[in-house]
């Protein structure tokens, strides 16, 4: 990667991680507010609570909402709806980090497309690591997916965190021994600082970001997850550095096996 490349990548880092984040929160609140469209509890789908011009939503999106009514939906008599509908959030989350883990194994010619796709893949992951481990226990709040869910089906929050917390470990696994890795090679990241700087910005996303959830007025077990993801992340670093042997194994069996040009997304960025 030459000098150009390398300023362009950096450049583009804070805005790839902003725009990344803005399209998957909005497709997540968006698979709220057309699940209660097509159910019959919303007038318009697009009518979300944006959470107003504050520096903090603009830049987080922390106020956000579907403004799905569910009281409403429980005085009807259907508690299932009310299930059905804040599951479709972090489904379609799930579905677009599998989606965009695929498309980073395949595409191989469009650096730029590709570091786009890694955070939107990094956002998926963060997304549903800030639902289950660390807000599944919280035991009130509005508009927290998990305690709808549980709520809803009155089923109690250990089936969510025994069979959801497997898929996040995978997922976990997934980003960090296979996209990351994939990443580096792909988009031509070759130095050891740069490939460190790459996974320093991810692990603080998701462990330190996304994993602050739990502090939120979640209650004493969220708080309990959030400190110890955040306390995690210097063992975290130095387990994923990119001089470590299992991580030199990795790169060396990825670029043996893969298969060049499989899908041409545009001209490879020099």
């Amino acid at each position: 990667m030459n000098t150009a490349t390398k300023i362009k990548l950096i450049l583009l880092t804070p805005i790839f991680i902003l725009l990344s984040h803005y399209l998957v929160v909005f497709i997540h609140e968006y698979a709220h507010a057309f699940s209660a469209w097509i159910l019959g509890y919303k007038h318009n789908p697009f009518d979300l609570n944006y959470g107003g011009t504050s520096w903090g939503n603009l830049l987080l999106l922390s106020n956000i909402d579907q403004k799905v009514n569910n009281n409403l939906i429980y005085s009807l008599g259907h508690p299932g709806h009310v299930a059905l509908i804040a599951f479709a959030g972090p489904a379609i989350v799930i579905a677009l980090f599998f989606l965009s883990s695929w498309l980073i194994q395949n595409i191989k010619n469009y650096s730029l497309l590709l570091y786009f796709l890694l955070f939107i893949n990094l956002w998926c992951l963060g997304g549903t690591y800030a639902y289950v481990p660390v807000r599944t226990f919280t035991p009130h709040g509005e508009m927290v997916d998990v305690l709808d869910i549980q709520q809803a089906l009155n089923i109690s929050p250990w089936w969510i965190y025994f069979f959801i917390g497997y898929l996040v470990i995978y997922m976990m696994w997934q980003f960090f021994t296979k996209t990351l890795i994939s990443i580096y090679l792909n988009v031509g990241i070759t130095s050891v600082m740069s490939r460190a700087s790459l996974m320093i910005t991810c692990v603080l996303i998701l462990f330190g970001y996304c994993g602050l959830a739990g502090f939120v007025n979640q209650g004493e077990i969220s708080h309990f997850i959030s400190a110890t993801s955040v306390l995690a992340i210097p063992g975290i670093i130095i387990a994923l550095w990119p001089t470590r042997k299992w991580v030199k194994q990795q790169l060396k069996e990825y670029a043996s096996n893969s298969v060049p040009h499989r899908i041409s997304a545009g001209t490879p960025m020099n």
